[in-house]
């Protein structure tokens, strides 16, 4: 059946603010009730009415509607005349399945929801451990496993989630990601999966048929269980019960980042492998679980069991990592990060050994991580591949020539139509106009070093389109990359890139250029030498500050230093031979008004301080100016925002106001607290008052704790700028400029529901 409700705006809605974003919860269950109607909500069937003229608005639905029919529509209003419109939905009658969700186009809407491809072409998943079964019942195998750190904010920290399969059998197509949930012994009440680096595993530990589960936290000794009970939620998804007590495994392990449910030697009971290291199950039973001492299965701590010589027994997949080096792009021979991968075949009935390592050949140089498919598309076994620097999974089959060679082949990758942007380690963005077309590009970072640029593919002057990240290529390099070895020399445990792009014309040149502060304490740029449209960069150039010359001497020092756990702030210690402090993204913009663009970003003793172009001579020089100033007449630095420690931040330029002047954002790691600094001085002369701490509605905004290096810009198409936020593995929360300004959301009500003929 079909319903429908009014919904209206009872709020004056405030002209001067752009787009105002609406995410209201909606109780469809009710709503039904209400109507006398039946059966449960067809998510999938939600139409949003502008009730002027009856046309269809894109909308956005909150991961709540995944488990039950209750949960926020969004979407923005874009005319704050239009206040009356009207929700549609369908039910679902006993039998019928319950779609997941997978929306094809989605709208920017402002209240930290998270930016989408929206493009034609679907787009890669990733995951931070992962494996393909069927959780859901449909009969096609889904994409579970765990999510690290934070994603909306709002929605709990990192879990364990499925992706759920959708489309036809030939394709890997996936909806958006579901939580997945559990419930303590005697309890009725879900719970998320807490912790961060979660690994997690699925097998049949009681001999019922369902998938039962394994949890383990890479920090932690102990590993937990949890039994499918049979229940479902709203949406399909199995219902776990959470074992009592942890299982101490035995052994010493300095953390969990491998973990696997198979029955290693055969006797119908399933069993544990943690970082290569095998945990028989000696309970006859299967549950609970109960640990034999770890035996190592030689083979390193990234291995993966499946039957590849049609004996019945569990052969073996390894892999070992290639060691560091700056390799130029993520799929050079040798990659750094990535892997080689050998196979070995069983050698006996009982204790598993396995033979000597031979060739597997076929999977891309930057595979980072690897799960066994025992049944693939096609029947053969198969392995799931993370690659690209985690960005992307695929499905490999794999085929056992008659010369012992194992070949991979690759049948698909991960991916959905609309999902959020998922763009690998900490890519911080910049909201930019890469080729002069009027789209909002994306710019961004990338924590092993490698800048990317993102397109804008749309036409729209709303809702920007998404391609794939493209490498960035200069002179003298395949792609750019920086990361703290390249850049200081020296071997350190923190080899890592972290650079915070920005695309400002550095030169006079009228053409944007590539400014990369980074995880060390040197910034470089690349000029642009090509043309607006089609933007090229000339070789690499460090930026260096009167009175702070740099040479290899001073660099290896620096590496040295970091390497000095004992020096305070470690691996970011003080270094007075550097004009810049370590990990800090900086506000690159004229601000003196002498048509030079400058920079305002922490000095070596972490100071806001402004450096400036000069051209006093017809060669242009970059001179520490001063510290900047609050208003009160205190500097700016952690304690303004009673940060108690310090390990990166940045700064970003925008006039906020429409004032003329430029104003600052400022972003905090740790808390995830972003900060506006008005300029109360003038354009040649800032001066900034007290930070004020950003608010969604009046809810102050704190997510990530390694961003959220959040950028402003207009990325809505409304005049105002807004702000785009990224966390650890870079989706990216978008605020509109309104729900940053109003103190509340907007009033709403529903009118009386009804079924529709």
């Amino acid at each position: 059946m079909r319903y429908t409700v009014p919904f209206s705006i009872t709020s004056t809605l405030p002209a001067d603010l752009g787009h105002i974003p609406i995410s209201a919860d909606i109780d469809f269950a009710e709503l039904v009730q209400k109507a006398e109607g039946e059966g449960r909500l067809n998510p999938a069937s939600i139409q949003l009415v502008d009730c002027a003229d009856g046309s269809v608005i894109r909308h956005g639905l909150s991961e709540d509607l995944a488990h039950a029919d209750f949960g926020r529509i969004e979407f923005p209003i874009r005319d704050v005349t239009r206040r009356d419109y009207e929700i549609r939905f369908e039910t679902l009658m006993p039998g019928e399945r319950r779609p997941h969700l997978a929306p094809p186009k989605v709208p920017l809407v402002g209240v930290g929801d998270l930016l989408r491809a929206n493009d034609d072409a679907p787009h890669p998943v990733t995951l931070h451990s992962f494996d393909l079964r069927d959780l859901d019942g449909d009969g096609r195998a889904d994409l579970i496993g765990t999510w690290n750190y934070y994603h909306r904010p709002g929605t709990p920290i990192s879990g364990v989630i499925a992706y759920p399969r959708i489309g036809t059998e030939d394709e890997f197509r996936v909806g958006d990601l579901v939580r997945l949930r559990y419930r303590d012994p005697g309890s009725s009440t879900l719970h998320y999966f807490p912790g961060t680096y979660l690994e997690a595993a699925f097998g049949d530990l009681t001999g019922d048929g369902r998938l039962d589960l394994c949890v383990a936290e890479w920090n932690r000794e102990g590993v937990w269980f949890f039994r499918n009970t049979g229940d479902v939620d709203g949406g399909g998804w199995p219902i776990y019960e959470r074992h009592p007590d942890p299982i101490d495994v035995g052994g010493r392990l300095a953390s969990i980042h491998s973990l696997q449910m198979v029955d290693v030697d055969g006797d119908g009971l399933v069993d544990l492998v943690i970082n290569g290291q095998w945990i028989r199950n000696h309970n006859p039973f299967g549950w609970p679980f109960e640990p034999d001492p770890p035996l190592d299965l030689g083979s390193g701590e990234q291995v993966a069991l499946v039957e590849l010589t049609g004996d019945g027994r569990l052969d073996l997949i390894s892999l070992t990592e290639n060691p560091s080096a700056h390799t130029p792009m993520p799929d050079s021979p040798g990659a750094s990060p990535g892997h080689t991968a050998h196979w070995r075949p069983r050698l006996d009935e009982a204790w598993p050994q396995f033979g000597d390592p031979r060739p597997l050949s076929g999977l891309p140089p930057s595979t980072t991580r690897v799960a066994a498919i025992h049944s693939g598309p096609e029947g053969q076994p198969g392995l799931l591949v993370q690659h690209n620097v985690w960005q992307a999974i695929s499905l490999f089959d794999l085929r056992l020539g008659p010369d012992g060679q194992l070949a991979t082949h690759e049948w698909g990758r991960a991916e959905a139509d609309c999902g959020p942007l998922i763009h690998s380690d900490q890519g911080w963005p910049c909201v930019c106009d890469w080729d002069g077309d009027g789209g909002r590009d994306l710019l961004i970072g990338g924590g092993y070093g490698w800048p990317r640029i993102v397109h804008d593919l749309g036409e729209d002057e709303t809702d920007p389109t998404y391609s794939e990240p493209e490498l960035i290529f200069a002179e003298g390099e395949q792609a750019i990359r920086l990361r703290r070895d390249e850049i200081l020399g020296g071997d350190h445990w923190h080899n890592m890139g972290y650079p915070y792009p920005a695309y400002v014309d550095w030169d006079g040149d009228g053409l944007p250029d590539l400014m990369f502060p980074n995880e060390t304490n040197r910034i470089f740029w690349y000029r642009n030498v090509g043309t607006r449209e089609q933007p090229e960069f000339g070789p690499r150039q460090q930026l260096i500050v009167d009175g702070y010359p740099d040479d290899a001497a001073k660099r290896a020092r620096a590496a040295e230093q970091g390497l000095d756990k004992e020096l305070p702030n470690h691996p970011y210690p003080f270094d007075e031979t550097s004009p810049f402090f370590w990990r800090t993204g900086g506000a690159f913009a004229d601000w003196n008004g002498d048509g030079l663009c400058d920079l305002a970003i922490h000095d070596e003793e972490r100071k806001l301080t402004l450096f400036v172009q000069v051209d006093d001579d017809g060669t242009r020089r970059l001179r520490k100016e001063r510290r900047l100033l609050l208003t009160d007449g205190r500097e700016i630095d952690d304690s303004i925002v009673g940060r108690e420690k310090h390990w990166t931040e940045s700064f970003r330029a925008i006039d906020w106001t429409g004032d003329g002047r430029l104003d600052l954002i400022y972003n905090t790691a740790g808390t995830g607290h972003i900060y506006l600094l008005l300029n109360a001085g003038t354009d040649t002369d800032p001066v900034f008052d007290l930070p004020r701490q950003l608010c969604c509605y009046g809810e102050p905004i704190s997510f990530t704790i390694h961003g959220p290096n959040a950028w402003p810009g207009d990325l809505d198409g409304d005049g105002k700028p807004d702000l785009l936020g990224c966390v650890e593995w870079s989706v990216y929360p978008f605020y509109a400029h309104a729900a940053l300004e109003m103190e509340r959301h907007p009033d709403w009500e529903l009118g009386e529901p009804r079924a529709m003929e």
